[in-house]
């Protein structure tokens, strides 16, 4: 894993509740949506086939991602998803997340999925003054 994806992965964890922004036709659409982990150099998510964000990906697997943490830092990542039926991953997040368990049940269930991001940009700001940090991965 580079340092730059082990860091994105670090400020991700640290408030895992973060904001995925979709595309549909010309309407953005943003909603509240959990990181998983980074695994196999790939920053990790899931979701429902049946849910509008997985149709929304599906058609245009362009996003953004924003999240916020205790010191009032935030990334921004701009990235392309790919989904992955994973069933590792999957695995790994029913042992790891009680509520998506709750949800699923199990790594079999059609209807869960996984996406990644293995490459983007990403800018990272603070209230300090100082210049954002910006890169890609």
């Amino acid at each position: 894993m580079s340092n730059t994806v082990n860091e994105i992965s670090g400020f991700l964890a640290e408030s895992p509740m973060c904001f995925l922004a979709t595309v549909s036709g010309s309407q953005p659409h943003v909603r509240a949506f959990q990181y998983q982990f980074e695994q196999d150099g790939k920053l990790w998510f899931c979701t429902g086939k049946s849910k509008d964000v997985f149709k929304q990906l599906q058609a245009n697997p362009a996003i953004e991602i924003c999240s916020v943490n205790k010191d009032m830092a935030w990334i921004r990542i701009t990235a392309n998803v790919s989904f992955e039926d994973n069933r590792a991953i999957k695995e790994r997040i029913l042992a790891e997340q009680p509520l998506i368990k709750g949800i699923y049940e199990s790594a079999d269930n059609p209807e869960f999925t996984t996406f990644s991001i293995a490459h983007g940009a990403y800018t990272i700001t603070d209230f300090s003054g100082n210049p954002p940090r910006e890169g890609s991965f």
